[in-house]
Protein backbone atom coordinates (compact mmCIF):
# COMPACT_ATOMS: atom_id res chain seq x y z
CA UNK A 1 0.00 0.00 0.00
CA UNK A 2 1.43 3.89 -1.06
CA UNK A 3 1.83 6.06 2.20
CA UNK A 4 1.32 9.65 1.15
CA UNK A 5 2.94 12.37 3.83
CA UNK A 6 0.92 15.04 4.04
CA UNK A 7 2.74 18.14 5.41
CA UNK A 8 1.27 21.04 6.74
CA UNK A 9 2.58 24.72 6.94
CA UNK A 10 -0.02 26.73 8.87
CA UNK A 11 0.00 29.87 10.69
CA UNK A 12 -3.79 30.35 12.05
CA UNK A 13 -5.18 26.63 11.41
CA UNK A 14 -7.40 27.15 8.96
CA UNK A 15 -4.32 24.96 6.55
CA UNK A 16 -4.32 22.13 8.86
CA UNK A 17 -8.45 21.95 8.34
CA UNK A 18 -7.57 21.93 4.18
CA UNK A 19 -4.61 18.91 4.84
CA UNK A 20 -6.76 16.87 6.85
CA UNK A 21 -9.85 17.58 4.46
CA UNK A 22 -7.45 15.51 1.76
CA UNK A 23 -7.41 12.29 4.03
CA UNK A 24 -10.67 10.84 3.52
CA UNK A 25 -10.04 11.13 -0.27
CA UNK A 26 -6.78 9.56 -0.39
CA UNK A 27 -7.65 6.62 2.19
CA UNK A 28 -11.18 5.97 0.15
CA UNK A 29 -8.52 5.93 -2.76
CA UNK A 30 -6.44 3.02 -0.97
CA UNK A 31 -3.54 5.26 0.09
CA UNK A 32 -2.71 5.38 3.71
CA UNK A 33 -1.55 8.99 5.28
CA UNK A 34 0.69 10.29 7.80
CA UNK A 35 -0.10 13.67 9.21
CA UNK A 36 2.93 16.26 9.81
CA UNK A 37 2.24 19.26 11.34
CA UNK A 38 5.59 19.97 11.90
CA UNK A 39 7.15 18.66 9.68
CA UNK A 40 11.07 17.13 10.29
CA UNK A 41 13.08 15.75 7.28
CA UNK A 42 14.49 13.61 9.81
CA UNK A 43 11.11 11.51 10.27
CA UNK A 44 11.36 11.07 6.39
CA UNK A 45 12.93 8.31 5.18
CA UNK A 46 13.95 10.20 1.67
CA UNK A 47 16.34 6.85 0.36
CA UNK A 48 13.22 5.26 -0.38
CA UNK A 49 10.28 6.22 -2.74
CA UNK A 50 8.00 9.13 -0.81
CA UNK A 51 4.78 10.86 -1.65
CA UNK A 52 4.28 14.17 0.01
CA UNK A 53 1.29 16.62 -0.47
CA UNK A 54 2.07 19.81 1.04
CA UNK A 55 -0.53 22.11 2.31
CA UNK A 56 0.71 25.45 2.63
CA UNK A 57 -0.05 28.51 4.11
CA UNK A 58 1.70 31.83 3.48
CA UNK A 59 2.46 34.11 5.78
CA UNK A 60 3.40 37.88 6.46
CA UNK A 61 4.87 39.00 3.10
CA UNK A 62 5.56 35.93 1.56
CA UNK A 63 6.83 33.86 4.06
CA UNK A 64 6.75 30.50 5.50
CA UNK A 65 4.68 29.73 8.73
CA UNK A 66 6.98 29.15 11.62
CA UNK A 67 6.15 25.83 12.35
CA UNK A 68 7.51 25.13 8.25
CA UNK A 69 10.30 27.26 8.43
CA UNK A 70 12.59 24.40 10.32
CA UNK A 71 11.83 21.76 7.35
CA UNK A 72 12.55 24.34 4.90
CA UNK A 73 16.11 24.98 6.01
CA UNK A 74 17.14 21.02 6.23
CA UNK A 75 16.08 20.71 2.86
CA UNK A 76 18.16 23.42 1.60
CA UNK A 77 20.96 21.78 3.89
CA UNK A 78 20.86 18.01 2.41
CA UNK A 79 23.67 17.41 0.59
CA UNK A 80 21.80 14.49 -1.63
CA UNK A 81 18.88 14.98 -3.92
CA UNK A 82 15.27 14.28 -3.83
CA UNK A 83 15.07 11.98 -6.43
CA UNK A 84 13.01 9.90 -4.94
CA UNK A 85 10.52 11.85 -3.69
CA UNK A 86 7.30 13.02 -5.34
CA UNK A 87 4.95 15.48 -4.22
CA UNK A 88 1.62 17.78 -4.88
CA UNK A 89 1.28 21.60 -3.48
CA UNK A 90 -1.70 23.08 -1.88
CA UNK A 91 -1.38 26.90 -1.28
CA UNK A 92 -3.43 28.79 0.62
CA UNK A 93 -3.17 32.60 0.54
CA UNK A 94 -4.81 35.89 0.24
CA UNK A 95 -5.13 38.12 -3.08
CA UNK A 96 -5.15 40.79 -1.55
CA UNK A 97 -1.11 40.52 -1.39
CA UNK A 98 1.27 41.06 -3.96
CA UNK A 99 2.66 38.08 -2.54
CA UNK A 100 -0.57 35.49 -2.74
CA UNK A 101 0.79 32.19 -2.29
CA UNK A 102 4.44 33.17 -2.08
CA UNK A 103 5.38 30.17 0.13
CA UNK A 104 3.85 27.48 -1.86
CA UNK A 105 5.48 29.00 -4.95
CA UNK A 106 8.71 29.37 -3.29
CA UNK A 107 8.71 25.54 -2.16
CA UNK A 108 7.56 24.02 -5.33
CA UNK A 109 10.95 25.82 -6.84
CA UNK A 110 12.85 24.65 -3.93
CA UNK A 111 11.92 20.74 -4.05
CA UNK A 112 12.23 20.81 -8.37
CA UNK A 113 15.92 22.22 -7.72
CA UNK A 114 16.51 19.78 -5.17
CA UNK A 115 15.56 16.80 -7.76
CA UNK A 116 11.84 15.84 -6.37
CA UNK A 117 9.11 15.36 -9.22
CA UNK A 118 6.10 17.32 -8.73
CA UNK A 119 2.47 15.45 -9.69
CA UNK A 120 -0.30 17.31 -10.99
CA UNK A 121 -0.86 21.17 -10.87
CA UNK A 122 -0.73 23.66 -7.47
CA UNK A 123 -3.99 23.92 -6.23
CA UNK A 124 -4.58 27.88 -4.68
CA UNK A 125 -6.66 28.63 -2.42
CA UNK A 126 -7.80 32.33 -1.93
CA UNK A 127 -9.47 33.35 1.20
CA UNK A 128 -10.49 35.95 -0.14
CA UNK A 129 -13.01 34.02 -2.42
CA UNK A 130 -12.91 30.64 -0.26
CA UNK A 131 -13.33 31.91 3.54
CA UNK A 132 -13.84 27.84 4.54
CA UNK A 133 -10.36 26.69 2.54
CA UNK A 134 -11.17 23.15 3.53
CA UNK A 135 -14.35 23.19 1.10
CA UNK A 136 -12.41 23.39 -2.03
CA UNK A 137 -10.33 20.48 -1.68
CA UNK A 138 -12.76 18.06 -3.41
CA UNK A 139 -12.46 20.63 -6.53
CA UNK A 140 -8.96 19.77 -7.13
CA UNK A 141 -7.97 16.36 -5.10
CA UNK A 142 -9.90 13.90 -7.22
CA UNK A 143 -7.43 14.63 -10.55
CA UNK A 144 -4.42 15.10 -8.18
CA UNK A 145 -5.32 11.20 -7.39
CA UNK A 146 -5.43 9.99 -10.67
CA UNK A 147 -2.21 11.97 -11.24
CA UNK A 148 -0.99 9.93 -9.19
CA UNK A 149 -1.59 7.00 -9.43
CA UNK A 150 -0.49 7.47 -13.47
CA UNK A 151 3.00 8.30 -11.57
CA UNK A 152 3.40 5.99 -8.90
CA UNK A 153 2.98 2.46 -7.95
Amino acid sequence: MINIEILVGSTLGSTEYVAEATQPYLESAGFTTNMHFTPDLTKLDIETQQIWLICLATHGAGDYPDNFKPYIEQIKQLNTKLDNVYFGLVGIGDSNYDTYCHAAKNVNDLLLESGATKIGDTFYIDVVNSPIPEDKVEEWIPSWIEDLKKRVN
